[in-house]
């Protein structure tokens, strides 16, 4: 689905990344949508910086993508807004032809996602992170250059930080965070945060 005409929900450093992912892959990206007022007029890589998302509804743009890292943010932007979702791979990404990836997801750059895995939707599959076969991750998780072993589910909202791994066939509950660093090597609870080698919990659900 090249040269598409895309939005770009953000205008921060992972917004940066998404677009440059987005016209590496082919597309165009037409402008950046953030409500920051200090950013309007602005422009990322000659792009403007229209905003506010208010105005998304009037845009010359056939899809658009979110440019947020925030995962609270992305649900929430999405259960608001009604949009043709584009998803898109990088080129120096490999991804696997029975791999499923849902709408609005993104795979940055050294990134790979191995057979049978299942994506969500508005999934980060952030800079050279790797997904290991049968894995199933959420819609609105994180992967932040995080390793996923064969067979780990990572359910909605989970935030895996820089430098994580999680081992074969361990569970990362909803909105649960595993710390930069950290080694999964058994499940973590639901809005839980666990941190160590190996993890361990550092906070408890609320």
């Amino acid at each position: 689905m090249n040269k598409e005409r895309i939005a770009v929900i953000g205008a921060g450093g992972h917004a940066k990344v998404v677009a440059s992912t987005l016209m590496a892959a082919g597309h165009q990206v037409v402008g950046f949508y953030d409500d920051n007022l200090q950013k309007r007029g602005t422009n990322i890589f000659g792009i403007p910086v229209i905003g506010p998302v208010s105005e998304l509804t009037s845009g010359n743009f056939s899809h658009a993508i979110i440019g947020i890292g925030q995962n609270e943010t992305r649900k929430r932007l999405v259960e608001k807004l009604h949009l043709n979702w584009i998803t898109v791979i990088h080129p120096y990404a490999w991804v696997h032809p029975e791999v499923l990836l849902g709408a609005g997801t993104v795979v940055c750059a050294g990134a790979i996602v191995q057979p049978y895995s299942r994506i969500g939707s508005h999934v980060i599959i952030n800079t050279k992170t790797s997904v290991d076969h049968d894995c199933c991750v959420g819609d609105y998780a994180h992967l932040a250059f995080s390793h996923l072993a064969g067979g780990v589910t990572a359910h909605e909202g989970a935030f895996l930080a820089l430098g994580s791994t999680v081992f074969p066939g361990v569970q990362i509950g909803a909105w649960a965070t595993v710390s930069a660093g950290s080694v999964a090597m058994k499940d973590v609870m639901p809005k839980s945060t666990v941190a160590g080698v190996p993890a361990r919990l550092i906070k408890e659900a609320k």
